[in-house]
């Protein structure tokens, strides 16, 4: 295949993926520092004044029993430990039959313990927003395949774009600095859009598959082993700071507690999700009649969590390589900004000139 060929596949498909990969760098970024970003922009609602300890499981429990007895806890948000400032957010509802009334988002200051404010789930705002649209599945089976599609595409180009790169490196000194800005940028940046597809198809592809195979440990904790999926309001269920105990001392002590859930009619057990610096993610599953871990499982899966789909999380997010390496993926994300704008000039400017 002939250079000018390559050129002209590479050039269109930057054209027609432009807007797709600003996006998601964009989206992504934000998912990335979404806790900073709500302090930033909503600050009424999530930004706390951090001092002392934050409310343990069986606090928050029990002051929201006092608050709002008729609110169901379905699962507890932590922000990580460089975001101590940031509200913890409670999601549950009162009343199934009313959407409104059955997913809602309660911030709550784990220092003062005190309910800071509650809306439903669908006005989380346009961070939330954005952090869902990033992942495409609010668009269902169909979503995935789009972004499957459009993530090979983005690879085909990157692939091109280095292959032209290598091919003219000879005469590409040259060129207008603007067209070196943009092979010097393109380099790297392919480098990683590729990383960040590849990662991002195959997390989309693990996600509904596991989805088709029902292999989330929050979604079957109320089965997991249980001979029942019911607790009667009236037995006496293990206190959840002992439960929270037990399951982090299953642990290294690099992990942190990202979300949790509680024990009670609806569920016999505790379920704990935990983070390590690096992103990958332990769950923990505690009775809640015994107080006996149920098991440890990784990425969050009740099977097969272990080796590719642990490591997923870890590389697109960066966080593999330790804080430096996802800050070196936000820095990238902009990277590619560049790219476009610089390809986006050149195209302008050789077409003034053929004019």
């Amino acid at each position: 295949m002939q250079v000018s060929t390559i050129k002209l596949v590479h050039r269109w498909l930057a054209f027609v993926l432009g807007v797709f990969i600003v996006f998601q760098v964009t989206s992504g970024s934000i998912a990335a520092e979404s806790r900073l970003l709500m302090q930033w922009f909503y600050p009424e609602k999530y930004q706390v004044e951090a001092g002392g300890t934050p409310a343990t499981p069986t606090q928050i429990q029990m002051t929201m029993r006092s608050l709002e007895p008729d609110f169901n806890i379905a699962h507890v948000m932590v922000p990580p430990p460089n975001r101590a400032d940031t509200a913890y957010i409670l999601m549950g509802g009162r009343n199934p039959e009313d959407l409104r009334e059955s997913k809602i988002m309660v911030d709550y200051d784990q220092y003062q313990q005190q309910i800071i404010g509650e809306h439903p789930l669908i006005e989380s705002g346009w961070i939330g927003t954005m952090t869902v649209l990033h992942r495409w599945i609010v668009f269902g089976e169909a979503g995935f395949y789009v972004v499957c599609v459009l993530g090979a595409a983005t690879v085909l180009m990157c692939l091109s774009g280095l292959f032209l790169y290598l091919k003219t490196r000879k005469t590409a000194r040259q060129l207008p600095f603007i067209n070196r800005c943009h092979r010097s940028m393109g380099a790297l940046a392919s480098l990683f859009l590729i990383v960040s597809s590849v990662s991002g198809i195959s997390m989309s592809a693990v996600y509904w598959g596991d989805r088709e195979e029902n292999l989330s440990v929050f979604a079957n904790m109320m089965n997991m082993e249980s001979e029942s999926t019911h607790v009667g309001h009236d037995v006496a269920l293990v206190d959840p700071d002992a439960a929270y105990s037990t399951a982090q001392s299953m642990l290294s002590t690099d992990y942190h507690l990202a979300a949790y859930s509680y024990a009670g009619h609806h569920s016999p057990n505790y379920w704990f999700a935990f983070f390590n610096p690096q992103m990958f993610r332990q769950d923990v599953v505690v009775d809640g009649l015994s107080g006996e871990v149920k098991g440890v499982f990784a990425a969050g899966k009740t099977e097969r969590g272990e080796g590719f789909r642990n490591v997923l999380l870890p590389i697109h997010s960066g966080k593999y390589f330790g804080a430096l390496g996802g800050f070196l993926m936000t820095f990238f994300g902009f990277l590619v900004v560049l790219w476009l704008l610089s390809g986006i000039i050149m195209y302008i400017q050789s077409k003034r000139a053929a004019s």
